[in-house]
């Protein structure tokens, strides 16, 4: 018998999430860092917020540790990357 492969709801997540920070890389050339920042900023709080109420097997690759670790990580990057972004001089 040839076992079928059901597609998991987590790279859909997954892919969702690289589809935002791909937006956000594509926003900081065009706009600046400051801007870009922001939007990757808010996609890893995007990314914390699912990981949070999604469970594992609709998270897909998004848990990879346990929930509190992945949220937290998640939550200090998404911080870090939205001082970042607005300590970044904006060009005159």
């Amino acid at each position: 018998m040839a076992s079928e492969r059901v597609p998991t709801p987590g790279n859909a997540v997954l892919l969702t999430l690289v589809g935002g920070i791909a937006l956000a890389l594509g926003l900081t050339l065009v706009a600046g860092p400051t801007p870009g920042g922001v939007l990757l900023g808010a996609d890893l709080a995007v990314a914390a917020v699912l990981r949070l109420v999604l469970p594992v097997r609709v998270a897909g690759a998004l848990a990879v540790r346990s929930r509190g670790v992945d949220v937290a990580i998640l939550l200090v990057l998404a911080v870090s990357c939205l001082v970042l972004a607005g300590l970044v001089p904006t060009p005159v």
